[in-house]
């Protein structure tokens, strides 16, 4: 039994044509209409949805707009669009269901035992999890975009305490906290000087697959995840953002804005710093912060290196 991967990120929108103007117009990916025709999409994989299916390296976004107002999805997106869960590939369902249980998860409802299903986000830390089947699926390159985005480099998570975090993803999914990447709380002298000041956060990562789970903990009560946190996860935790790997943030950069995509703050122009950071708000980018970078794993990501 194991999560090999995040096997989809589920994303909730007002309507389809969201999906189509923010990440193939705006991100150059594209929408695999093998699995999921454009326009009228497929169900998706929860009830009361209408998806359709982005392809980001290993994994994909599952964009869904709600079929009605009165479910939960159309609940949510009433007040918002944005990330409404994640989806772990399970090897073994039912053994990975029993570990989970075992150690205090309980399912949504009367959810279906044999996938996918769905943990109910009171054992959780309020954050939505769906449990599906590996199913190695590959796509055809002709759904893979431009090129623009190759992969997904993480995912973040806000959560209120290390302690917390570390439970939920090490004690009771099993996964390996990567402890050379844990910063945050070095001397000012010593931190990354491309991390916004403004946001003092305590960050810890969780590999899984070909990405990694990343926990900000912020520390301060000032900051804008600090206020996240105190707002949106009275459950101890919130999904913060997504972050595709460019390799030329840059020209992605560009492409996003042409397409009414907001960058928030700046970035160094490529020919004084070709590593990148950038951001663009939610606002613009289907109710999900969205982080683009360049940087390499390991210590390169530490130090923000060259």
């Amino acid at each position: 039994m194991a999560f090999t991967r995040i096997d989809h990120i589920g994303i909730l929108v007002p309507d389809l044509e969201t999906a189509k103007q923010v990440y193939v117009d705006g991100m150059g990916l594209s929408i695999d209409e093998h699995r999921s025709p454009w326009p009228q999409g497929r169900p998706g994989t929860f009830d009361g949805v209408t998806s359709v299916d982005v392809q980001i390296g290993e994994m994909y976004l599952e964009i869904s707009k709600p079929n009605s107002p009165d479910t939960p999805a159309g609940q949510f997106v009433a007040g918002r669009s944005g990330m409404y869960y994640i989806s772990l590939a399970s090897t073994d369902i039912a053994a990975d269901l029993g570990m989970l249980q075992s150690r205090g998860v309980k399912l949504e409802g009367n959810g279906r035992t044999n996938g996918p299903l769905f943990l109910d986000p009171e054992t959780t830390q309020g954050l939505r999890i769906q449990i599906t089947r590996e199913q190695n699926y590959y796509v055809h390159p002709f759904y893979r975009g431009e090129g623009l985005i190759t992969g997904m480099a993480h995912v973040g998570v806000a959560c209120r305490s290390a302690e917390e975090a570390r439970h939920l993803w090490a004690d009771v999914f099993g996964l390996r906290e990567d402890k050379s990447m844990e910063r945050g709380l070095e001397p000012a002298q010593d931190r990354d000087p491309n991390r916004a000041a403004g946001d003092p956060v305590h960050l810890l990562e969780f590999p899984i697959g070909g990405t990694v789970l990343e926990v900000s903990v912020p520390t301060t009560t000032e900051s804008g995840t600090a206020r996240l946190v105190a707002q949106r996860a009275p459950l101890v935790s919130v999904y913060h953002h997504i972050c595709p790997f460019a390799p030329n943030v840059h020209a992605l950069m560009d492409r996003a804005k042409a397409a009414g995509l907001q960058q928030v703050g700046s970035i160094s122009p490529r020919e004084v710093n070709p590593r990148a950071t950038a951001w663009l708000h939610p606002r613009t980018a289907a109710g999900v912060l969205t982080e683009v970078w360049n940087r390499n794993p390991g210590s390169e990501h530490r130090h923000g290196q060259l």
